[in-house]
């Protein structure tokens, strides 16, 4: 079986230590309290280390010693480039990138002491099940802080996986059971559980996850992924395609995928049992911190999660209600609920039924022309309030898949944020949810828009009651009843609450009690309604 291709070994790499003892005391001497340079430190230094002449059993102590605060080191970088608005700022790109940097020079050193065991090194063969498993949790971690980054996996990660359980598979130790303190609940690990771990979390359309819904998924896989075998011949329910992965490609697992070349079968009884049971005493009131879910996981969204993660890794993938279809064209699109207002409305918000004092630019219009602009794109465009322009991939009746190429002007975006979309030549907007979005190796951006039912009217809102007559009114939206919805108002962010009653101006105020939260967005609640006469 041929080598990996690493960078070449030199003489004049020097590093600060050599092997275990010396990377132990080296790491000791780091303050890493300013994690940001002990990050810097410990990727020059590994970088060297990789590049030095050294015995493998030695390369292999340095590396463990050095694992634990690699790994708390990672972690809280990781901080200071998740949870943002893409795409990503320059001090935010840097980080991610010395991150990732990092993650591959220690699967690098890990490779080299593969490269070592098929070569036959002394001392090197028993270590192979803890070398196997290290360098498949690097890349696992690896495309872990890419799906935390909102970053498309680069080619080759995949490859790289499927490639090192192949030679886990050819040393006969992809079941070797390997310490791995890292772990915080089951210590004890393998090439299978790394490499399951990995593949499990790639299904999970990680792209569509928050940030605490990622943890939560890592922190299951930790003990659930060992349920999953992998087999050389076919087992599961029927009716079921397999889940198949093809160790020759550079692609995620699927189920249902083309024949594959060289094939290996994952078999995720035993994990649909377990979750199925999970969903089963969640439903029946259980807490979930009896089912060892973890405090953090709160119903409904835990039993929600669960389902979720049982389709995407028991059952046949999703069947759409209405097949996307490849599109072209320009898409404008609009962000942030006043925005929102204003593109949809065609004018500024004032204040409902209030007489307001024409601003001198209007008198002036109005002196010029004998009409003021009713829809002031000068006015948007100083607010923030532009039209992006992006291209359209794909479109259904319930979504659309839409990209925007580094270099064009426009905002920062993220996950779970109200969108307006229209297409160039159309006039109405529709409203949607940006449901996923990802930032390419060059910046572009891809998202995915799901679009909300009915069609979007500008109105006004604020509190009801004795004591808000007072209150301003704010711009909010209002969607029509379709077959399949009720009508419903979309509010800002936490303005839902159970049978609240407000005041809704369109052409006159009327009163509105909020019936059911129809779905909670980053930056907007959207909820069905009743009059209230």
């Amino acid at each position: 079986m041929n080598d990996f291709q690493l960078p070449p070994l030199t003489p004049d790499a020097v590093p600060k230590f050599v092997d275990g003892v010396t990377a132990k005391g080296w790491i000791s001497s780091v303050p890493l309290a300013n994690v940001a340079a002990a990050q810097q430190a410990v990727l020059s230094q590994l970088e060297q280390f990789n590049r030095c002449v050294t015995r493998a059993a030695s390369r292999l102590g340095g590396l463990e010693a050095l694992r634990e605060s690699v790994h708390f080191i990672q972690i809280e970088q990781a901080k200071r480039f998740t949870n943002r608005a893409l795409p990503m700022a320059e001090a935010e790109a840097k980080v991610f990138a010395v991150t990732i940097s990092l993650w591959e020079q220690m699967r690098v050193g890990y490779l080299r002491c593969l490269n070592a065991v098929f070569a036959d090194e002394p001392g090197m063969r028993p270590e192979a099940a803890r070398i196997c498993q290290r360098a498949l949790a690097c890349t696992g971690l690896k495309m872990f802080h890419h799906y935390r980054a909102c970053k498309v996996v680069p080619p080759g990660e995949w490859q790289m996986l499927h490639a090192l359980y192949t030679r886990a598979e050819a040393l006969k130790v992809t079941d070797g059971v390997v310490s791995d303190p890292l772990n915080r609940d089951v210590t004890e690990a393998s090439p299978r559980i790394a490499y399951v771990r990995a593949v499990l979390m790639g299904m999970a359309s990680p792209n569509e996850l928050s940030q605490r819904q990622l943890t939560f998924v890592a922190h299951l896989l930790e003990r659930w992924a060992a349920k999953v075998a992998v087999l050389e011949q076919a087992a599961g329910e029927e009716q079921v395609p397999p889940l198949v992965a093809d160790l020759s490609s550079d692609a995620c697992p699927a189920r249902g995928s083309d024949v594959p070349k060289s094939p290996r079968f994952l078999d995720t009884r035993a994990l649909g049992a377990t979750l199925r049971n999970r969903i089963g005493l969640l439903r029946k009131g259980e807490p979930p911190e009896r089912l060892a879910l973890g405090e953090a996981c709160v119903q409904p969204m835990c039993e929600q999660l669960l389902v979720f993660l049982y389709h995407q890794w028991c059952r046949p993938p999703w069947t759409r209600g209405a097949e996307r279809s490849p599109v072209s064209g320009v898409a404008l699109a609009g962000s942030d609920l006043e925005a929102i207002h204003f593109h949809i409305s065609g004018k500024v918000f004032r204040q409902p039924g209030v007489a307001t004092e024409l601003s001198k630019r209007e008198r002036e219009e109005l002196a010029t022309f004998g009409r003021i602009s009713t829809r002031d794109s000068d006015f948007g465009h100083a607010r923030g309030f532009l039209l992006e322009r992006w291209q359209l991939r794909d479109e259904s009746a319930s979504g659309l898949k839409i990209a925007r190429q580094t270099g064009t002007e426009g905002k920062r975006h993220s996950s779970g944020t109200l969108i307006c979309v229209r297409r160039e030549a159309a006039k109405q907007f529709l409203l949607g949810q940006m449901r996923w979005i990802l930032e390419s190796q060059k910046g572009d951006l891809l998202a995915g828009v799901r679009v909300l039912p009915g069609l979007p009217a500008a109105v006004a809102i604020r509190p009801s009651g004795l004591n808000v007559s007072n209150e301003k009114y704010l711009p909010a939206l209002s969607l029509t009843k379709t077959e399949n919805s009720p009508p419903a108002l979309v509010l800002p962010a936490g303005w839902y609450k159970p049978k609240r009653v407000i005041e809704v101006y369109v052409e006159s105020p009327v009163r509105a009690r909020l019936l059911e939260l129809l779905e909670r967005g980053a930056d907007y609640d959207c909820a069905s309604y009743e009059l209230v006469i």
